[in-house]
């Protein structure tokens, strides 16, 4: 006997034979490899039983030889609901249309709010959202994920210090810091301006104080440059010295560089692939080719997919298959000293302040060991080298 929803799969009929001779329609499908189950007897001449529909259509000979009627009493299984669904079909395509909409209705942009932001900045965002495609009425797995959104705001704006962006339902929500210049407060604690390394001072510009050196003159670390004294004898009073004092300070620096260098770069050549995943299975849509590329690295972005507020078990997801191929490098003695040069101003210039400059630069010595250049580098920069110290017991 087959399995019960092999049943619901095929289809059964109840059915109700009548005659005087109905065993021996029994015995007819039995002989003919008709399955019947659940046989009652409902009178003398009656009998109820269960039969595929497939079978219910072989029985008519049967019928005729045992000289029995029958009586379809219930139907039940996917072929007798498919027919009622094609005889009701307006509805049922109504409610698909409908579901449809919605469904389309949940994964559209509606809205788009931006908070934090003054006028002009909030019109310069909007015209970045433009140019990214998200608006009203975008479909939401059409438009960039949230996390690259915010990528790319944040690095066109460069009058804000940080762009937040995230989606709830169908609302995209940008929230804005901008950036704001402190307003300066008079420090009012009397104080000095001291070296804080050793530098030969070559400019001074002092709001507030006693300069107590001179440009050229060489100082040490923790040396007084701007005294918070002023006046003499007893009309002598402390005030917060303020200014910056800029002297020439040298720093000195290892660089390595490899003569032969490995890594991987992108030809260009992609091959994309899209599914739906499924309750975690993920079902391929588009892109069957096989990847035949040696070398590749895969990209994949999955977007969610929503009906009304609830996030579904469904997503679409892409994944772009990038060839790779690896390259090798190779530098002569002279090409890796140039580029040990300008790795370490680079990385010298990344830790010096907006205001310093690099004034010179020149290589004290190079050596090549095991396939790498060493290069040592000397730097002559200009830099505020002025900090502050409290003088303690001012009045």
């Amino acid at each position: 006997m087959k399995k019960n929803w092999t049943k619901y799969l095929y289809g059964t009929v109840i059915i109700l034979v009548e005659g005087k001779h109905a065993e021996r329609f029994l015995n007819y499908c039995l002989h003919n490899g008709i399955q019947l189950w659940d046989i009652k007897r409902k009178k003398d001449n009656e009998l109820e039983l269960n039969m595929f529909l497939e079978d219910a259509l072989r029985i008519k000979t049967g019928l005729r030889k045992s000289g029995c009627t029958f009586k379809v009493l219930k139907k039940k299984g996917i072929p007798f609901l498919l027919k009622q669904i094609i005889s009701r079909s307006g509805f049922v395509l109504g409610i698909g249309l409908f579901l449809v909409i919605v469904f389309l209705l949940s994964n559209m942009v509606w809205n788009i709010q931006i908070t934090g932001a003054q006028p002009k900045t909030e019109h310069h965002l909007r015209k970045i959202i433009d140019e990214l495609g998200i608006e009203k009425g975008k479909l939401l797995f059409m438009l960039p994920d949230v996390r690259s959104v915010q990528h790319l705001v944040t690095e066109k704006m460069d009058e804000v210090t940080w762009v937040g962006v995230t989606l709830e339902g169908t609302t995209f929500h940008f929230r804005v810091v901008e950036k704001e210049l402190p307003e300066e407060v008079e420090t009012l604690s009397p104080q000095n301006l001291v070296a804080k390394k050793e530098a030969v001072i070559t400019k001074m510009y002092v709001e507030k104080g006693q300069p107590k050196v001179e440009v050229n003159q060489t100082v040490n670390e923790g040396d007084l440059l701007v005294s918070g004294y002023i006046g003499k004898d007893k009309n002598t009073k402390t005030v917060a010295a303020k200014g910056k004092v800029y002297g020439e300070v040298w720093y000195v620096t290892d660089t390595t560089v490899s003569l032969t260098s490995k890594y991987n770069t992108y030809t260009g050549e992609r091959t994309t692939k899209h599914y739906v995943s499924l309750f975690g299975w993920r079902i391929p849509i588009w892109g069957f080719d096989s990847i035949e590329y040696k070398l590749y690295e895969p990209l994949i972005e999955t977007k969610t997919f929503r009906f009304l507020k609830w996030e579904l078990p469904v997503y679409y997801i892409q994944k772009d298959i990038l060839e790779a191929e690896k390259v090798t490098r190779s530098y002569s003695e002279a090409d890796a000293v140039s580029i040990a040069k300008e790795m370490a101003k680079e990385d010298l210039e990344n830790k010096l302040d907006d205001d310093a400059e690099i004034k010179s630069g020149k290589i004290l010595h190079h050596t090549l060991d095991n396939g790498k250049v060493n290069v040592s580098m000397h730097f002559t920069v200009i830099e505020n080298i002025a900090t502050e110290q409290p003088i303690v017991g001012g009045d």
